[in-house]
């Protein structure tokens, strides 16, 4: 599951970490359209839909990998 950090991240505990999730739509109610969407887990967590995460990375700081993410070794 990609993460990526918030373009205003500095590494302290209270950044936000994006989850993607294809499955994040939402209906347009005028046109039936469905839109990509979005929809905070916790106060820190967001799961969004691919096209969301992409406009995100353009403006991030660093992306991490899930090896980093994972990575207990300091």
């Amino acid at each position: 599951m990609p993460m990526y950090r918030h373009p205003e991240a500095f590494g302290v505990p209270n950044e936000i970490t994006v989850i993607e999730d294809c499955a994040m739509f939402v209906e347009d109610s005028d046109t039936g359209f469905p839109h990509p969407s979005f929809a905070f887990i916790d106060l820190y967590t967001v799961r969004a839909h691919p096209l969301i995460v992409e406009a995100l990375i353009i403006g991030s700081e660093r992306l991490w990998t899930l090896d980093e993410v994972l990575d207990t070794s300091g």
